[in-house]
């Protein structure tokens, strides 16, 4: 079996690609930048394109029997996906797994959901076998908010207080893969959840224990939280983040009621403590 990884060199995807390689997949990652390369372990195919001109792409399909599909947050995430799904239908590519996100009231105003979702719509129309991996969003995040936790002693991102299960990229890539290796192939949706519910208070509180200095909750008022980011973010990104944070406000990001951990996790998930003391302590974000 060929697996072709589209964002093998990324935080999460580069996790999944170790993954699929110990399981015995042959892998290939696409790439459209020679600087990535090294990255990329040896024994995995490195095939070159680019998903914003989508006949760069149709030679990295070729003889790949299963495409994991991991995309970055960018204004041409769709299409950039729907160059990819129709590569791998006009390739007969069977199987495909795609990352997603956890979905609740009020994301579908958010541009990088509604990506995501006419991507999806795509695959599940076609003949393909697959499956989605729809996460809680990533510890890895912070590695943003680095200098504001250091030098100002405050935690922005204005998750509210309702809980948001984060997780590691290193367990949403063991998830990943394992969504593709799973025997049999099981189509349909899974979300995965980090092993604890966070709220905006209990991050600062935890950054204040490792740095042993206060660190403070910026809040949830999102028009001061606009502010204060500036320049930060492009325009299109800060609206869409702003739209997000106000639906998380509303509802939270974590399991329902009775939802049971996926299958796909591995059976120790990294706690956010274990992830942040590596971040403040060296600073260096490692997918190992």
């Amino acid at each position: 079996m060929v697996t072709l990884v589209v964002g093998g060199t990324g935080k999460v995807g580069s996790v999944a690609v170790r993954h699929l390689v110990d399981k015995g997949r042959a892998v290939r990652v696409i790439t459209h930048s020679p600087d990535k390369e090294s990255s990329i372990p040896s024994g995995v195919e490195v095939a070159r394109g680019d998903l914003d001109k989508p006949e760069t792409i149709v030679p990295a399909f070729n003889g790949v029997d299963e495409l994991v599909l991991v995309l970055q947050v960018n204004p041409n995430e769709q299409a950039r996906g729907l160059a990819a799904v129709e590569a791998a239908k006009a390739a007969g590519v069977k199987r495909l797994v795609f990352l997603s996100l956890v979905h609740g009231p009020g994301t579908e105003l958010v541009p990088f959901y509604q990506s995501k979702l006419a991507i999806e719509a795509a695959f599940k129309q076609s003949d393909m076998e697959w499956a989605v991996v729809r996460s809680s969003s990533f510890f890895q995040s912070d590695a943003g908010l680095k200098s504001e936790i250091l030098n100002q002693g405050v935690f922005s991102a204005p998750i509210g207080s309702m809980g948001v299960s984060r997780i590691d990229t290193r367990d949403v890539g063991y998830a990943v893969a394992e969504a593709m290796t799973k025997e049999p192939f099981e189509t349909g949706e899974f979300r995965i959840f980090g092993p604890e519910a966070l709220t905006g208070e209990s991050i600062a509180q935890i950054y204040s224990k490792l740095l042993g200095k206060p660190v403070r909750y910026f809040g949830d008022d999102l028009d001061e939280w606009a502010a204060f980011k500036g320049d930060a973010f492009p325009p299109w990104s800060l609206n869409a983040l702003r739209n997000m944070y106000g639906a998380i406000q509303k509802t939270g990001m974590k399991p329902e009621e009775g939802e049971k951990k996926s299958s796909l996790l591995p059976e120790d998930l990294t706690t956010f403590e274990t992830f942040a003391r590596g971040l403040v302590s060296t600073g260096t974000i490692s997918v190992s």
